[in-house]
């Protein structure tokens, strides 16, 4: 599974772009695309601030935390040895 978040600036003056991030009501810095592949669901795309960007990618980090517990879960499942997959998700998600 892929999920996935893409930033990419725009320019105002050329594009049909709000005048309020989609999160608060600051001005937009980047145009932003949230694809989830386990979803099965057309992208989130949007507008946001510089401020509301990591919220995003902290969006993005639970999508794949929760993946990557699901894989934990299934390989345990099978009698399979998962402590790798587990160091791997402690270590990355846990600081």
């Amino acid at each position: 599974m892929r999920s996935k978040i893409t930033f990419a600036s725009f320019d105002p003056l050329f594009r049909d772009a709000p005048l309020e991030c989609d999160n608060c009501s600051s001005p937009p810095a980047f145009h932003y695309e949230l694809f989830c592949e386990a979803e099965e669901q057309e992208p989130e795309t949007g507008f946001c601030c510089m401020s509301c960007a990591p919220q995003l990618l902290r969006k993005l980090a639970g999508l794949e935390y929760q993946a990557w517990r699901e894989e934990e879960a299934a390989l345990k499942k099978e009698g399979l040895d998962a402590s790798e997959l587990h160091d791997w998700r402690v270590a990355a998600f846990h600081r």
